[in-house]
């Protein structure tokens, strides 16, 4: 709309807030003198008295009405001849709300698949105009394409047999933020924290080209676990149509509305960002910036309106004793002092009537609402140098703040880690009255970075690695240093080592920097704890068990006597476990400490994000090991999903642990392609930061070797296990690691074809074993074995691989029962043990068995292991003289194949078809099955490799 046509609205909207007052019978005389010759200005104000005196939707009929409409009509479900029906595969229960387009109703599955409890909306027949059922449509695929778990998510639609369109989404069983906020007191910091979750939403639907335009608190649930979900994008508008809005489909809640939707001017982003403003107000003080309500007329609503912003301060100020107390325990003018300051400016940007000179984007908002809570200063209004500092004292006290903001640095890159420097140098001055040991750790620091910068080095770029090395090197050299600060230094270096993948040197540095310190104070001790986790987990990562768990205790020692009641550290000492712990109490234990761990997370106002993922992380790898490849899937999905609704960076070195959980699920499902990209971006994002995280670049190149293994693309996975091995030795890896990549890349040369090399390497694995004294029932090392029964066969050792499973399977069954998934594992490697002998009656009773279990599990038949199956099958009809047999179960084996991930797994089958048909004589089709055949083979396998041999030695025996 033209300025002109703006104004023309702001002048209707005045002339109608007069005309609605006065009395019918004298309202046409008075508009004629107040509208003169404007004829544009007097159908518009028409108009607007018209939609308020009829029944549809504001600016096309009631707005007072609409409004009504839209509240929870809970009325007798009785009523509703829907309730028992059922649309689709949902059952009707009861009625969740009515609204002015339709109803809300309970709904649950129906069809037997499974158990869900879910709302479905639906548009009622009679009522809806072509506006609102295009709008209902329009929210329904809007939905769709909105997957964030702040926004309920859409689960099923259509039309039901009545010709209503129809959809469902998830069941949020929450309350609106303002009153969960208020039922609990939560603080100011705490309604920031929750609010955040709004500003990611709304920021995932504005990435994805969606205002929502009507963002209220009964729109922003909150659930049990403190999770946000928005609802309703009835009337959200998709910035990617660029057809112009018709006025009919101006339906908006007044109370929120935005001066553009009132005025019919361009709606963008910056009118959520409006509406976020007057949430963010109420939830502040619980007053609405403009004092309306629901109830109030609507002309004196838009009179209101037409007003500047109450002030957050002064609207906390007039707030009610109750109200300010609600706010963590505060009093009206104790409120009204918290709220001075950043957030009362963050919201005023928010309330700019001008949508241009508002937050640019949700992004900006939810950096200001984190600088706020880290006393750092905002963007939306410039900050005098006075501010700056006292902002700056705040958040740094003492001198731990001077170490974890070089720490920072560092972790940032080089450009951040020299600026911070310069700081380092400006802020000793600034700190003369701080105590000689934290002026001179910054001394040092400054000097070690200053040192380092391109300057000195001669180099543009300076490296994270010379940074820290140089700081090393300057330490050791300066032995005149005071304990004092040397040591906090040691143990800064070596957490900085551990994100490098240095843990021998980060284990070194942190011994050092822990020897003999006894903290007196909380603040030390709980810095302390964290830097033995630290240590902790370095010497996991050299497998020195026992030591990590001792170092571990310590930690939990210190939290409990200085923070006993703190449920944040309740957490962390409940989080962190290595494989010390797994040693000593068990992988299930573990498992479920993680799990408790978790769920106390989750009833944390605010958990610490590293902590969260570290959680995810662990219950990912336990999920490994228990080779629960579903549960690793969801928990992997679930741990990224926290970290994008926490906004960690992408390249983050924390999420690698559960790139590589998604990776092994992906794998399970059979997308090997997306499980390679996955990682190769993990590899990618590692080389980029220098950090690896929970994991090691050793590991992270298995992964990959694993995912071109399951491509079929063998020779291509040898590559990636070199290099593995090499970065184990390199890293100092404890001895469960190094034998697992020997026995990994032993089973990559078995399925290349060099069996040979196979039996030395998985030899060697085995070696490392007994030489380490691995405990026999340890799950690294029956991994490790179980791979070797399988060279063993390569090298036709059958009775040796014979002796080994059956001693496998036996502790398998006493340690992880015979439901386990590695009692599965150990059953197929039997039955294909028996194959190989031509052992028909040892072989079918373990393919029936193997049938069973994997069904048991709840695998359907259409997974391709049960194609395998048919191919043992196949193998024993073949052994046993029965060719037709034989060629119709590889038949069906390869129809159940022929879309699977690994070519050369396809190729295989088709080889050992081509044998099956060429003994009944039809070599024409024996023919052409090798000519697509042996291209993969010859492509991922050595010449003597069985399969590729015996189908060289068929393609020359046909002429092929």
């Amino acid at each position: 709309m033209s300025d002109a046509g703006i104004e023309r609205r702001r002048r209707a909207l005045a002339v109608f807030r007069e005309a609605v007052e006065i009395a019918p019978a004298e309202r046409e005389a008075w508009l004629d003198h107040a509208c003169g010759n404007d004829d544009a200005l007097r159908e518009a104000v028409d108009a607007l008295l018209a939609a308020d005196a009829s029944g549809t939707e504001p600016f096309a009929g009631d707005a007072l009405a609409w409004g009504r409409a839209f509240q929870d009509q809970h009325g007798d479900v009785a009523r509703d001849a829907l309730v028992g029906r059922s649309i689709g595969p949902w059952r009707i229960t009861g009625i969740l709300g009515h609204g002015g387009m339709g109803a809300v109703y309970r709904v649950d599955r129906d069809d037997g698949a499974y158990t869900q409890h879910a709302a479905l909306k639906l548009i009622r027949a009679g009522t809806d105009s072509q506006a609102a059922r295009e709008r209902f449509l329009r929210e329904r695929q809007i939905l769709a394409r909105l997957r964030h778990p702040n926004i309920a998510t859409l689960l099923d639609g259509g039309i039901s047999g009545d010709g209503d369109p129809w959809f469902v989404m998830e069941l949020v069983d929450g309350q609106p933020i303002d009153r969960w906020c208020d039922a609990r007191q939560l603080g100011l910091r705490q309604r920031i924290v929750l609010f955040l979750q709004v500003v990611d939403a709304v920021r995932h639907a504005h990435r994805n080209l969606v205002v929502h335009r009507d963002l209220k608190p009964s729109n922003l649930l909150v659930d049990g676990d403190g999770r946000v979900k928005l609802l309703d994008f009835g009337i959200a508008k998709e910035l990617a149509d660029t057809r112009r809005e018709l006025t009919v489909d101006r339906a908006l809640t007044f109370e929120y509305a935005s001066p553009e939707q009132l005025l019919d001017a361009p709606i963008t982003t910056a009118t959520d960002l409006w509406q976020l403003g007057v949430v963010l107000h109420r939830l502040l003080t619980g007053a609405h910036p403009f004092g309306v309500t629901r109830e109030t007329p609507v002309a004196h609503q838009l009179h209101q309106l037409e007003r500047d912003p109450e002030p957050l301060t002064r609207a906390a100020s007039q707030s009610s004793r109750e109200q300010a107390a609600q706010r963590g325990g505060h009093t009206p003018a104790s409120l009204a002092r918290a709220l001075r300051g950043s957030l009362a400016q963050i919201v005023q940007a928010c309330l700019r009537r001008d949508p241009d000179t508002r937050y640019a984007s949700a992004d900006a908002l939810a950096n200001d609402l984190r600088a706020w809570l880290d006393d750092r200063p905002i963007s939306a209004v410039p900050l005098s140098r006075a501010d700056r500092m006292r902002l700056w004292l705040r958040r740094n006290r003492g001198l731990a703040a001077a170490g974890s903001m070089v720490a920072v640095a560092l972790f940032a890159g080089t450009g951040v880690a020299l600026w911070q420097a310069h700081e380092a140098r400006a802020q000793a001055r600034i700190a003369e009255r701080e105590s000689a040991t934290a002026r001179a750790t910054l001394a040092f620091l400054s000097d070690t970075l200053g040192a380092a910068a391109p300057e000195q080095a001669l180099s543009r770029e300076v490296s994270v690695r010379e940074l820290l090395d140089k700081a090393r090197a300057q330490l050791e050299q300066r032995a005149s240093i005071d304990p004092q600060v040397r040591q906090p230094v040691q143990r800064m270096l070596g957490r900085l080592y551990i994100s490098l993948g240095d843990n021998p040197l980060a284990v070194e540095l942190l011994k050092a920097g822990l020897s003999g310190v006894a903290p007196q104070q909380r603040e030390d001790a709980l810095a302390l704890a964290d830097d033995m986790v630290a240590y902790s987990d370095a010497l996991g990562f050299l497998e020195r068990n026992a030591e990590a768990l001792a170092v571990a205790e310590q930690a939990v020692a210190l939290r409990t006597r200085f923070a006993p009641e703190d449920p944040e550290q309740q957490l962390r000492s409940l989080a962190h476990l290595t494989l010390g712990h797994v040693e000593k109490y068990g992988l299930e234990a573990c498992r479920q400490q993680a799990e408790q761990a978790l769920a106390l997370a989750k009833r944390l106002p605010q958990p610490p994000v590293d902590i969260v993922l570290d959680i995810y992380s662990d219950l990912s790898t336990a999920a490994n090991f228990q080779n629960d490849r579903r549960r690793q899937l969801a928990v992997s999905r679930e741990g990224l999903a926290f970290a994008d609704a926490h906004q960690v960076p992408a390249d983050s070195p924390v999420r690698l642990t559960l790139l590589r959980g998604l990776v092994n699920g992906l794998l399970m499902e059979g997308k090997a392609g997306e499980a390679e990209s996955v990682v190769r971006q993990a590899l990618a994002s590692a080389g980029k930061t220098g950090g690896f995280g929970g994991t090691s670049l050793s590991v992270l190149l298995q992964t990959l070797g694993e995912t071109l293994l399951r491509q079929g693309r063998y020779r291509e996975a040898l590559e990636p296990l070199e290099a593995s091995a090499r970065e184990s030795e390199r890293g100092g890896e404890g001895p469960r690691n190094r034998a697992m990549t020997s026995s990994n890349r032993a089973v990559v040369h078995t399925l290349v074809g060099d069996y040979a090399a196979a039996m030395t390497l998985s030899q060697r694995a085995i070696d490392i074993l007994r030489e380490e004294k691995i405990d026999a029932d340890d799950l690294f090392g029956r991994t490790i074995e179980r791979s070797h029964a399988t060279v063993l066969m390569a090298n036709k050792r059958l009775p040796e691989a014979e002796a080994l499973l059956r001693d496998l399977r036996e502790r398998a069954r006493r340690l992880d029962g015979e439901d386990a998934e590695e009692y599965a594992l150990l059953v197929g490697q039997q039955l294909i043990l028996a194959l190989r002998g031509n052992d028909q009656a040892r072989g079918l009773p373990l393919l029936a068995e193997a049938r069973a279990r994997m069904a048991k599990r709840g695998v359907p038949e259409t997974h391709e292991q049960f194609a395998h199956f048919l191919r043992f099958e196949a193998g024993f009809a073949w052994q046993r003289g029965d060719a037709v047999a034989a060629e119709r179960l590889q038949r069906d084996a390869l129809q159940r194949l022929a879309s699977a991930a690994n070519a050369t797994d396809v190729a295989v089958v088709r080889a050992q078809l081509a044998e099956y048909v060429a003994a009944r004589g039809d070599k024409a089709q024996a023919r052409r099955l090798l000519a697509q055949a042996l291209p993969p083979l010859r492509a991922a396998m050595l010449p003597q490799e069985t399969s590729r041999a015996a189908a060289e030695a068929l393609a020359r025996q046909l002429g092929a």
